[in-house]
């Protein structure tokens, strides 16, 4: 089978982040070594982690390797951080919104009630407009993202 050899090492950088321990800022770590042994060998090659041969359980990790394992990890294999366009509110809503003391809206943002969790929660602020006298939210809340009215 013909596989992209550099592909294979940077995944395996990237988990030999997730099994550091013994991190040594400025002078690296060390790494459980529970992986492909000809993988170990090339990142030993290009510097990233001393020679995985030995009776050790793990191998050291040099700066450098340390520093792009966790790259490689954040890049790979962390959620993507959901970005939540700027609220929408009706003018007349805006209005109301701003005439509420800060410390007040904080209140409201953090204490909604999610017909999803069934639990009071916090809120992420999508639209708002007036029905009436009322101003009526619609948004996110914390603990699902579920779309909340």
């Amino acid at each position: 089978m013909d596989f992209d050899e550099d592909k294979i090492d940077d995944y395996t950088l990237a988990l030999l982040y997730l099994v550091t321990h013994e991190r040594h800022e400025g002078f690296g770590s060390r790494a459980w070594k529970g992986f492909d042994w000809d993988t170990l060998n090339r990142l030993h090659e290009k510097g990233y982690i001393s020679n995985p041969v030995g009776k050790a359980k793990s191998v050291g990790m040099s700066e450098e390797g340390f520093l792009r394992a966790k790259d490689l990890f954040e890049r790979h294999f962390t959620k993507k951080a959901t970005v939540l366009p700027f609220p929408k509110l009706a003018a007349n809503a805006k209005r109301r919104w701003d005439q509420i003391p800060e410390r007040a809206k904080k209140e409201i943002m953090d204490n909604v009630w999610c017909g999803n969790c069934l639990t009071s929660t916090s809120m992420q602020l999508r639209e708002g407009k007036m029905s009436g006298r009322s101003l009526i939210l619609q948004g996110f809340t914390g603990r699902c993202l579920l779309f909340f009215n």
